[in-house]
C-alpha cells in the first residue's frame, strides 16, 4: 500500500480547484439569467484565489505549481 505525502494531497487539490474554476467558467458562459452568470463568475474568482494560494504551497513544500 502507498502513502501519500502532502504534496501529492496538494496536487490533487490543486488539481480539483482547477476543474472546479473552469466549470464555473464553463456554467456562466452558459446561464442566461444575469444574476446566476454573476454567481457563477465569483464563484470562480474565489476558486481561482483558492489555486493561487494551494500553487503557493507547492511551492514551499518543494514542487513545482
Amino acid at each position: 500500500m502507498s502513502a501519500f505525502t502532502d504534496l501529492d494531497m496538494l496536487y490533487d487539490y490543486e488539481k480539483d480547484i482547477s476543474t472546479a474554476a473552469t466549470g464555473y467558467m464553463a456554467l456562466a458562459t452558459r446561464a442566461a439569467d444575469s444574476d446566476l452568470r454573476v454567481r457563477f463568475l465569483q464563484l470562480a474568482t474565489e476558486a481561482g484565489k483558492v489555486h493561487e494560494k494551494v500553487s503557493t504551497m507547492i511551492e514551499r513544500a518543494g514542487g513545482i505549481a
